[in-house]
This record gives structure tokens, C-alpha cells and sequence, in this order.
């Protein structure tokens, strides 16, 4: 038995501190070491955070020749750490301690801890991580979204070798050319994401004219800063400005902003900080504010509304709110836990009262928002987002395997990335081991990632391009769509694509995807409270035929 480890990034700055690895137990199937974050408080007392494995690592497990359900062996951890000093990682196996990192105890003369690696180095560091990362997919098999998942870790990459390469900027004048539009958006992917980049940069460069000046304002995860990009045309970016929260702080009272679109800001660390900054500057330069609701932030620091336990919270009194954000680790809570709940509705409800328009892309927001906010007037906008339709060449296939389709398969699709609580790894787990359990003929089959159960009837695809989900529908031979997301969603892309192919798609009756159920003659509802079986005797008369 012989524990395996490999940190990949070590970032820790102003209290938030992001690690990245994995750590595996060769030789011992069933066991899995424990991760531990160890620190002293300033008045000197110990404190311990556990961390969870959360990462499916398939490539490491095909390097150590690991079972597929020992596959969760990585971890990504993103928070606040307590106030105080933090001092070591460490993983614990039967009794053993493992240092992973250790970082300089200033009460300890002894310490003989490596320097902080330079910013040359911290470059040469990232760009190994990712390249690893790419050639171990290749040499596990894992063909199939490759080029996608290579592209992402190739433009993570260059986009730290800026920010760490490049000096910091030079002292600046007291005024700068202005900006017609600053938009403040998290770069984690997802939809919001992908609004800002498909639609809105567009729509604002558009708007603006030739000679537009449109900025970007984001967080870097993975180097910690605060970064400023001009956006410019056919979703290129130029680096502005980058640094530290006092010095974003300083680079906004000199700007001269026309118009702030708050898209997102889920994981910035001074995320209320933020909130109030934006409002104040709006008031005092009279500046246009727009804020969209891509989630529900503002409403909870647990942005999906999930309580700790994982199960979507209905939005309760602000009391059991209180306490459920006390021990929740659901998402970016760990950053926010400082915060009550009271006070961030207060900051936010402020921005919000202050804002020109606040754009929603369901009517179901509009519904969360009166319930946390009942004495707010919101200068509400419906703005659904657009879904391209199926290509005529898309329309053919489908047509020509519907008309050769004769019996159903007995497979459930479920689309995209079902790797959180929030996008239903409960439910899908769930309904997997009641099909096997029942002995039933049939197979669920992910069009994307989802954690691995080997022996049971469930099998992913992996990573896919858009444009590819018609050809692995019909090439898996889907009878009915299961969305298993257990939170509203304010919008689903997912959703909107499903309806194009006119197959049966079951929900769970919340948010936007009720919304969707009431209007689609093919759906299912399903309740939050019904069991695995219950879920799948709603699904049965699609996945048989009628004679069995």
C-alpha cells in the first residue's frame, strides 16, 4: 500500500487560498485517505478544515492502475481560510501523516520552508500543470472532447502567463479614457459565460459604434488577481489593469464609466465589497446599471439555493438561512460564510433598488426575487435567451433515424455536465441503482462528464462540441431525456436545446424548468420528493414497447 500524491497549484493570498491535486492509495481498493487543511488562529489556537475529493480523475487512474470507482482521487479547493496563519496540508491514512505543503510558520525560527516560487517560475509551473494534464488524457484513452479539454487548459494557461508574466501597471493618471460599458463577469464557464461572450459583448460593441470601449472586469481563480480586459471584436481580449482588490478599487474611481453590466460575480473573494462599490459609483457618477440574474446570488450566497445538505432550500425565514450558511459547503459558500444573510440581502437590496433594469431570462426569477426582497420595486426585463435551431443537415438525420426507429432501447439521456450536487449527482446515482436493483433492461447514458459506477448500467461520453449532440443522440439511440439539475435554474440552455428533437424530457417542477415542463406537450414532471422508483415508473412507458 503506498500513498500517491502530485500538488498542482498552491495559491494563497489575503486570506483565500486555492489548492489543486490529487492524492491516491495504491494497493488498498477500498480505502481512501483523508485531506486535512491545518492553521492557527490569532489568538493561537489550532483549527482544521477537511477537504473533499471532488474531481474525477480518470487519467490518473489509468496511470496507477486504479479501479474506475477509485477515480475520485482529485481535489479543487476554493475559499476562505479561517483568520490567523495557515500552516500545512496533509493527508491521513491509518494513522499516518503525510505533509503534501507546508507554508512558513512565523512563530517557528526553525522553519526552513522553500521561497515563494518566482513569477517566472509560478509560469513555467502552470504551463507544466496543463500540458501534463492534456498528455495524460491522451495516454488514458480519453479521445473523445479532447481537443476541447486540451483548448481550455491551453487558454488557462496563457491566460496566467499574462497575468504573471507581464509587470504589474505603471502608475496611471488621475482620469482615463472613458468606457461606454464595464461588465463585471466571473470567467468559470457556464452560461453566464456564455451569454456575455456569444450575445452581450456584441450587442454592447454594437451599440457603442466604431471606436467602442468596452471593458471586462473578472477575477482570476488561478492566480488570484483582479483583472480589467478591453473587449474587443470577435471575442478578443486586451489586458488593461490587474492587481489587487485596493487597486481595482483605486482604477474604478478614476475611470469614466457610461454604463456597469453586472453579469456575475460568483467567485470574486470581496464579492459584497464589490456590490457596494458598484452601487456607490453609480449613484455618484450617475452611471447606467444593469444587473442580470444568471443565478441566484443575489438572493444567497449559496447561488443555486441549495442548503448544506445539498437539496434545494425554497427560500426559508432568514433565520434557518442563517444557520444553514453556518455549516454549508455547498459551491462558494466557503467564501461568503463571513457574511449573514441579512446583511447581504441589505447590500444587495441596495443594488438592486439603484439599478436601471434588472434582466431576467424567466419568469421564475421574478417569483424568488419578490419573496426575498417583498418591499423592492424591480425594474424588471424578460429577456429568454435565444437558442440556435437544428441545421437543415441536423433536421435529416433526425428524420431518417425516427423513421427507422422501431422499438424504444430502453436508454435515458441526460445532457451535460453532471459532476455537482447542484446538477443532480444524487439523482442520476439514484436512478442508476434502482434500474440495476430492479433488474431492469435498461441504460443511462450521459452526453458529457458524470462521476464513474462501475457494474451498474451507466455509461458517459465525455466532453462534446455543440454541434455535436444531434449525432450522439441518434448514435446512442435516445428514447427519453432525464434534466436532473435540483435547484431553479433561472434559464436552461440545456432545456431549450432538448426541445428541438421532440423526444419526451422529464424535470423536476422548479424555476425555470417548470417554466418549461407547463409549456412542452412531451414533458414529465417529477417532484423533489419522489424516490428513485417513483422516478423511474414515470419514465418505463417510454423506455418499453407496448408489448412487453
Amino acid at each position: 500500500m503506498k500513498l500517491r500524491h502530485h500538488l498542482e497549484r498552491v495559491e494563497f493570498d489575503q486570506g483565500i487560498i486555492l489548492l489543486q491535486g490529487w492524492v491516491a492509495l495504491v494497493g488498498h481498493p477500498g480505502q481512501q485517505p483523508t485531506l486535512q487543511l491545518h492553521g492557527r488562529d490569532p489568538q493561537g489556537n489550532a483549527w482544521v478544515q477537511e477537504l473533499a475529493f471532488n474531481r474525477d480523475r480518470p487519467d490518473v487512474a489509468g496511470e496507477l492502475g486504479l479501479s474506475p470507482a477509485l477515480q475520485r482521487c482529485g481535489f479543487f479547493y476554493y475559499a476562505a481560510v479561517p483568520e490567523g496563519q495557515v500552516l500545512e496540508l496533509c493527508a491521513h491514512t491509518d494513522g499516518a501523516r503525510l505533509s503534501l505543503h507546508r507554508w512558513a510558520d512565523p512563530l517557528d525560527k526553525n522553519s526552513n520552508t522553500a521561497p515563494f516560487p518566482s513569477r517566472l517560475h509560478q509560469h513555467l509551473r502552470t504551463w507544466r500543470y496543463f500540458l501534463g494534464r492534456s498528455w495524460s488524457l491522451l495516454r488514458s484513452g480519453q479521445w473523445r472532447g479532447f481537443k476541447e479539454r486540451a483548448t481550455r487548459h491551453a487558454r488557462s494557461a496563457w491566460q496566467v502567463a499574462q497575468l504573471v508574466l507581464k509587470p504589474a501597471a505603471a502608475a496611471q493618471p488621475e482620469t482615463l479614457p472613458p468606457w461606454d460599458c464595464l461588465v463585471v463577469d466571473h470567467d468559470l464557464g457556464g452560461g453566464a459565460n456564455q451569454y456575455r461572450r456569444h450575445q452581450l459583448a456584441q450587442e454592447l460593441l454594437a451599440a457603442s459604434g466604431q471606436g467602442s470601449r468596452v471593458a471586462l472586469l473578472t477575477f482570476s481563480v488561478l492566480t488570484l488577481q483582479y483583472v480589467v480586459y478591453r473587449i474587443l471584436p470577435e471575442q478578443r481580449q486586451e489586458l488593461v489593469t490587474r492587481g489587487t482588490w485596493s487597486q481595482l478599487q483605486a482604477w474604478l474611481q478614476r475611470s469614466r464609466i457610461a454604463h456597469i453590466f453586472y453579469n456575475n460575480a460568483v467567485s470574486f473573494p470581496q464579492a459584497l465589497p464589490l456590490v457596494q462599490a458598484v452601487q456607490t459609483y453609480c449613484q455618484q457618477h450617475a452611471c447606467r446599471l444593469t444587473v442580470a440574474m444568471h443565478d441566484y446570488f443575489p438572493i444567497c450566497p449559496s447561488q443555486h439555493l441549495l442548503q448544506a445538505e445539498g437539496r434545494y432550500c425554497q427560500l426559508p425565514d432568514t433565520a434557518t438561512c442563517q444557520t444553514c450558511l453556518a455549516r454549508s459547503e455547498q459551491a462558494m459558500v466557503t467564501l461568503y460564510r463571513h457574511h449573514g444573510i441579512e446583511a447581504w440581502r441589505a447590500v444587495w437590496g441596495q443594488l438592486l433598488a439603484t439599478a436601471d433594469e434588472v434582466r431576467i431570462f424567466d419568469p421564475s426569477a421574478q417569483v424568488a426575487l419578490q419573496r426575498a426582497y417583498p418591499d423592492l420595486t424591480l425594474p424588471l426585463s424578460l429577456r429568454p435567451h435565444a437558442v440556435a435551431p437544428l441545421s437543415q443537415a441536423e433536421q435529416d438525420q433526425l428524420h431518417a433515424w425516427q423513421a427507422q426507429k422501431k422499438r424504444p432501447s430502453g436508454r435515458i439521456g441526460i445532457v451535460g455536465s453532471i459532476t455537482s450536487a447542484y446538477k443532480g449527482e444524487q439523482p442520476v446515482s439514484d436512478l442508476v441503482r434502482a434500474i440495476a436493483d430492479g433488474g431492469h433492461p435498461y441504460e443511462v447514458v450521459v452526453l458529457g462528464e458524470c462521476a464513474a459506477m462501475p457494474g451498474l448500467p451507466l455509461r458517459s461520453t465525455g466532453p462534446y462540441r455543440a454541434s455535436e449532440l444531434t449525432a450522439l443522440i441518434i448514435q446512442h439511440d435516445i428514447d427519453i431525456f432525464f434534466f436532473s439539475s435540483v435547484g431553479p435554474e433561472t434559464f436552461s440552455y440545456v432545456l431549450h436545446e432538448l426541445e428541438r428533437y421532440q423526444l419526451p424530457v422529464a424535470a423536476f417542477d422548479l424555476g425555470a424548468q417548470a417554466t418549461f415542463l407547463a409549456r412542452y406537450p412531451q414533458s414529465i414532471c417529477l417532484a423533489l420528493t419522489d424516490s428513485a422508483e417513483q422516478v423511474l415508473q414515470k419514465l418505463e412507458p417510454y423506455l418499453r414497447s407496448p408489448t412487453h
